[in-house]
């Protein structure tokens, strides 16, 4: 979100996470490649694992990206978070209870009194006040997740400006002056006031009260899922009033490097120079608080102890990862991309695992498709992106480019989602006949004269997908002139405005104007809504740059199914986007990948979730170890 800004979508930075095309049988889900008791094995203490990029940040309110993600929820800590491996189930952490208002809006927390953070500060529901309101004050590129049913005390997301600057204002003076571990009684008061967001109703009772977001006065049915992630973490009111404060609108340089929370690793050392540190180190916190609750809730996993100390490599180049996982110096490793020579030279090593995960995984990593902007010819013509939809032939892509290891898809809800196509609609089908029956109804009966830039991001085998639709369209008369994207973050820059308020996509930017290209989403959280409020709704990052499309009608559907307690109308609603998304040909649906997770066979205690961000796929570290038996 742009500070100040309406915009209540913007895409999480992301890496890929161990996406491997692969030749290998179709109908194994899980395999073992080659068992041996001759297995390389290097050390169980510190485990040590191999990972392409750098976390964005070490602040919780802050980092948008898998690394940064992955690091930061093992040493910060939210109210709630994933249920094991489930991900529509949720687990206390921070809380001990919870309830819910029977108009859900409300929902109440009965916090733990034994918490605190590795430096001994206490946690208390004012040290939670403040850390919420600080992720909305900074207003950081996650801030949107609160933003979408929280704001300002006595205000909504769409209060007059100067109303909202004001209240702005006043907070930043309060989060940087209260004693929010002993407040004064006049402070207590004002946090206990029913018009907070978030309400401390005493030291250890907070309430969070919806419908003060950019969704409007409605309650919220994923409002566990949103508050699971790092954004709606606790951090120390005083580390952060000692190292440069709350500042409206902008970041904690102290905070996006050091490390001080309530979760069970402490970052060894307590700073990390993202930019050129070669690994970092996470050890266990020796006076962690979660010991004895741990005891008590055994089936906890979020809360045990930390069992092995961790070592995260930053090793960009694949072929040094793989080897490091043949010698066995690493115990997992995450890649870009693994094409099936590399996993082919995997198979005869000892001990290395590769697990093949559910589809929700792949969606979570991101689900693809080819957008086609609306505003610009030959796009902006229905038949047009019929002939395109239906020229695509998806079965030859999937299995030239991705070795048979991805799925066709109708969007905007990915597969494994709540909601995914309601109405079971077919994915698209390869058809050059009806493709060129819907060309010829076009004003461009003969083919389109102009060749036309089509961009992809430069990663794995998109280049080969580029090609394969540059065969596909000429078969309907479109020209393609595909142009290397060098990385995600550059497919997230075309989808800004420029400083002349025009989508970056569509002028010559970077070799561009781009009417049709490759796109994707990846999920900040499990719900429907984190999807159709990127692609579908007419201003989210992912669609207003891009493919365009803008129906009202639409619009409307998207917020109040996310808004929808009734199971019945959301799945009506979701339905009814689904259809006239798809009727619009909008996009073409286009791929979601497998994924897949690589391990040593001898790394043990993983809880996997599709919201894992850590290696290997799982929210938390803390109960991983390994043995060499």
């Amino acid at each position: 979100m742009q500070a100040g800004g309406r915009n209540p979508r913007t895409i999480r930075i992301i890496v890929i996470l161990v996406v491997i095309i692969l030749a290998v049988s179709a109908a194994t889900a899980y395999f073992v490649l080659t068992q041996s008791s001759a297995c390389n094995f290097q050390t169980t203490n510190p485990l040590i694992f191999d990972q392409p990029e750098r976390p964005d940040t070490l602040d919780p309110h802050v980092t948008f990206s898998t690394p940064g993600w992955g690091i930061v929820q093992q040493v910060y800590q939210s109210l709630v978070n994933y249920n094991g491996s489930s991900y529509v189930t949720y687990l206390p952490v921070l809380a001990k209870s919870w309830s819910v208002s029977t108009d859900g809006f409300n929902y109440t927390f009965i916090l733990r009194q034994d918490v605190h953070f590795s430096n001994g500060d206490p946690f208390n529901a004012y040290v939670m006040w403040f850390s919420l309101y600080r992720a909305i004050i900074m207003n950081a590129d996650g801030a949107f997740i609160l933003q979408e049913n929280f704001w300002l005390p006595g205000l909504n997301y769409y209060s007059d400006t100067n109303d909202t600057d004001n209240a702005t204002a006043w907070m930043v003076n309060g989060l940087n002056s209260w004693d929010f571990f002993s407040p004064t009684g006049p402070q207590q008061a004002f946090m206990a006031d029913a018009n907070n967001s978030f309400q401390a109703v005493d030291a250890y009772t907070l309430v969070l009260h919806s419908g003060y977001g950019y969704l409007g006065y409605y309650p919220y049915a994923f409002l566990l899922a949103s508050i699971a992630g790092p954004i709606a973490s606790a951090v120390d009111p005083v580390v952060v009033r000692q190292n440069g404060g709350v500042v409206a609108g902008e970041r904690n340089a102290w905070m996006a490097t050091h490390m001080v929370g309530t979760g069970p690793y402490i970052l060894n050392g307590g700073v990390l120079d993202i930019e050129s540190a070669p690994s970092y180190t996470l050890n266990p916190d020796p006076k962690y608080w979660g010991v004895n609750a741990s005891k008590a809730e055994p089936l906890n996993n979020i809360i045990q102890p930390a069992k092995s100390t961790l070592q995260i490599d930053f090793q960009g180049d694949p072929a040094i990862a793989v080897n490091d996982m043949r010698t066995g110096k690493v115990v997992g490793a995450s890649f870009a991309y693994i094409g099936p020579s590399t996993v082919n030279t995997l198979k005869g090593v000892a001990c290395v695992s590769v697990n093949a995960l559910d589809t929700v995984y792949g969606s979570t990593a991101g689900g693809w498709w080819i957008y086609m902007n609306q505003n610009d010819e030959p796009f902006n013509n229905w038949s047009v992106r019929q002939a395109v939809v239906h020229a695509i032939n998806y079965d030859r892509i999937i299995q030239l480019a991705f070795g048979g290891y991805a799925e066709p898809w109708v969007g905007p809800v990915p597969p494994g989602y709540p909601y995914y196509n309601p109405d079971n609609l077919q994915p698209y089908a390869y058809n050059l006949t009806l493709a060129k029956q819907y060309m010829s109804q076009s004003p461009w009966p003969n083919g389109y004269p102009n060749t036309i830039n089509y961009e992809y991001v430069n990663l794995g085998d998109w280049a080969d997908v580029a090609r394969l639709l540059q065969d596909d369209l000429a078969q309907i008369g479109i020209t393609l002139n595909y142009v290397s994207i060098p990385n995600i973050d550059k497919l997230y820059e075309l989808q800004r405005l420029d400083g002349n308020g025009d989508c970056i996509a569509q002028t010559t930017a970077n070799g561009g104007p781009f009417p049709i290209g490759q796109e994707f989403y990846t999920s900040d959280y499990i719900s429907p809504d984190d999807w159709t409020q990127n692609n579908a709704i007419s201003y989210g990052s992912a669609n207003s740059c891009m493919a365009g499309y803008n129906d009202p009608n639409v619009d409307t559907l998207v917020l109040d199914a996310a808004t929808q307690t009734d199971p019945n109308v959301a799945k009506a609603e979701y339905a009814q986007i689904t259809k006239a998304m798809y009727d619009n040909a909008t996009v073409a649906w286009l791929v979601v990948p497998t994924q897949f997770q690589v391990v040593n066979s001898h790394l043990q205690g993983f809880v996997a979730n599709p919201m894992g961000a850590a290696l290997p796929f799982v929210v938390v570290q803390n109960t991983i170890y390994a043995t060499r038996s």
